[in-house]
């Protein structure tokens, strides 16, 4: 993640003129920001005896003395502790909203905050002293230090200075040289970099906590999630309804082939067919029924069929029959009462002769069918 001071911010503004060409709130860049630790006190106070988590409710009542503003108005934020003592960050509520604003502004998500003075390197034993813009960044420690102008800045080091018993060496960093107080100079190491607001440390002190927690970063998923969840649960829902229409029709396969089955057993004999069968069988079957229609409908048995009308109750005896492709011939005996019925047969030719044989009267019956164009 990117690091940059928040006054350099203003350097990503495209148009000031024209709110419309603002860059705030589209597509917004996550940073780490550097903020003006003049604006932040430092307070040291015992360790409460109250559990941790309820040090964020009793800090701003134990620095009600010491902040110049109303505490309901203040941000207070926990930098470090040692045995006896915690470090409190103060910073008024009212400049985080502005420095937030100011990044959303510059299309920046600031993620965290911290004093500036912090990117000054610090070693123990040394005191560092930078440059910002016309204000003295000084760091006495890994969580202590401040920022003000040259006058004020100045006078604050020498207290420091003058209250220890073994002074801190200087380590100062000026564009001038000329702007460090001449009994300052002697011994302190001077030089004229500038603090790289990119590539300094960042601390693990975040002024953002509690109300100011940046929000969560949209991305691509924060958006597409919704569209995502929903097709899945219609995926689901598809999955689920292509399973249970399966299975319907499954059941309904089965009692169709219930029903072929037992039709089948209904029209024709034997024993019952498998489903996957019943096809072939049933068209071997029907194949061979229109044989037999065939058969019957053939002169030898067409002609016997039409005998049926003329032969009921004749009570005569069968001597022979003689069969051939244009008819039939019948002899019988006894077949006197076939003198007194009717040989009148549709579609066929019919003849009753008498002959004489071995005492016994000896009947001959023909039958042929008629043929259309044919004369006799």
């Amino acid at each position: 993640m990117s690091v940059d001071h928040l006054f350099n911010l203003d350097q990503r503004f495209s148009d000031l003129t024209d709110p419309l060409k603002s860059v705030a709130g589209a597509n917004a860049e996550p940073m780490t920001l550097w903020v003006p630790s003049e604006a932040i006190s430092l307070h040291s106070v015992d360790i409460p005896t109250a559990p941790q988590r309820k040090w964020a409710e009793l800090l701003p009542w134990m620095l009600e003395d010491r902040v110049l503003q109303p505490v309901g108005e203040m941000h207070f934020v926990v930098a470090g502790r040692d045995d006896e003592k915690i470090q409190i960050m103060a910073v008024s509520r009212q400049d985080m909203l502005e420095w937030i604003r100011v990044a959303e502004n510059a299309g920046v998500s600031a993620q965290a905050m911290a004093p500036d003075f912090m990117a000054l390197p610090w070693e123990s034993g040394i005191l560092s002293i930078g440059w910002r813009d016309g204000i003295l960044l000084v760091r006495q420690s890994s969580n202590d230090g401040f920022a003000a102008t040259p006058e004020v800045a100045w006078a604050l080091v020498d207290s420091i200075l003058n209250d220890t018993s073994a002074p801190p060496r200087l380590s100062i960093s000026l564009p001038d040289a000329s702007m460090v107080p001449e009994h300052l100079r002697d011994g302190a190491d001077i030089n004229n970099s500038t603090v790289d607001w990119e590539f300094a440390h960042f601390p693990a002190v975040n002024l953002m906590t509690g109300d100011f927690k940046p929000k969560a970063q949209e991305t691509a998923w924060t958006f597409w999630w919704p569209t995502a969840a929903s097709a899945a649960v219609l995926l689901f829902i598809l999955v689920g309804y292509f399973q249970i229409a399966s299975k319907d029709l499954e059941r309904q396969i089965e009692s169709r082939e219930k029903v072929y089955v037992t039709s089948y057993s209904q029209l024709f004999s034997g024993p019952k067919p498998k489903p996957s069968s019943i096809k072939d069988l049933a068209e071997a079957k029907i194949e061979q029924l229109f044989k037999q229609q065939q058969s019957l409908q053939a002169t030898p048995i067409a002609v016997l069929s039409a005998l049926d009308s003329i032969m009921i109750a004749c009570q005569c005896e069968l001597k022979s029959i003689n069969v051939d492709g244009e008819g039939l011939e019948m002899k019988v005996t006894n077949g006197s009462k076939l003198t007194k019925k009717s040989l009148n047969i549709p579609g066929y030719q019919t003849s009753l002769r008498q002959e004489q044989q071995d005492n016994s009267q000896l009947f001959v019956l023909s039958i042929r069918p008629v043929v259309k164009g044919r004369s006799n």
